[in-house]
């Protein structure tokens, strides 16, 4: 199983699969998915971080909670350029989310994404560890 994430085709919105040995791992690339899905983040320095946290009955509701923490960045005129779990089980996580000034950099945006859904969101155990869809309200 490749680790990390891909975008995958969804009818209206934007979705991508992630993949990790474990749930901080998966947690980690689910992040990474949406950034890369938001925007071109390359050759870009940091100038600020955030530490997101998500609490959450699941590990669904922890996971779509953190994403919902990276793109708070957005709102709150920051792009966010990577993400780092500091922490993450079935009840909460921590996130480090480097970030720079979004309006200097617009023109990286690729993908304006409003929302982390929960359609069929759900975190399946496969053969290397765990897998997940998650769907983009844009």
């Amino acid at each position: 199983m490749p680790v990390g994430y891909e975008f995958i085709e969804h009818t209206a919105d934007y979705a991508i699969r992630a993949t990790g040995r474990d749930f901080p791992e998966l947690l980690a690339n689910a992040a990474a998915g949406l950034i890369a899905l938001m925007a071109d983040t390359s050759g870009l320095l940091p100038t600020d971080h955030r530490i997101a946290r998500a609490e959450g009955e699941d590990r669904e509701h922890v996971l779509a909670r953190s994403l919902k923490q990276v793109l708070r960045c957005v709102e709150d005129g920051q792009l966010p350029l990577s993400a780092t779990v500091l922490a993450a089980d079935g009840s909460g996580a921590s996130l480090r989310v480097d970030t720079t000034p979004l309006s200097p950099v617009a023109d990286r945006v690729l993908a304006v994404v409003k929302a982390v859904t929960y359609h069929a969101l759900q975190i399946a155990e496969v053969p290397d560890g765990l897998s997940v869809e998650v769907v983009f309200d844009t």
